[in-house]
């Protein structure tokens, strides 16, 4: 990833293709749903050190990404009894029956 520090207000705007698969990943996460990577999950802790489970949530082509990327639901205990659809890819706009982030309607 790459950072650029705007001189006058100091704030910084990371970019590259590690900062787009993060942003690609956190878009099919829903609220309280904690997905991650092949590449993350290599680097969590194991069970030992923090209690969590995890499970495959599916393998997701993205736009900017050459292969597809399979995703991994981690599931702590706070959350561990919630149900969560596949991933966002699965949701509808309850107006026209598009996707999730429906371009039709607008629906972010």
């Amino acid at each position: 990833a790459k950072v650029q520090v705007c001189p006058d207000t100091l704030k910084a705007d990371y970019f590259g293709p590690t900062i787009n698969l993060a942003a690609r990943v956190q878009s099919k996460a829903l609220g309280g749903q904690v997905l991650v990577s092949a590449a993350v999950l290599d680097h969590l802790p194991d069970g030992g050190q923090v209690d969590y489970v995890v499970s495959s949530a599916g393998s997701f082509s993205f736009k900017g990404i050459a292969e597809p990327q399979e995703l991994f639901a981690v599931c702590f205990p706070v959350v561990r009894y919630r149900e969560f659809p596949k991933a966002a890819q699965e949701l509808r706009c309850n107006r026209c029956g598009g996707t999730a982030a429906c371009s039709r309607c607008d629906n972010d």
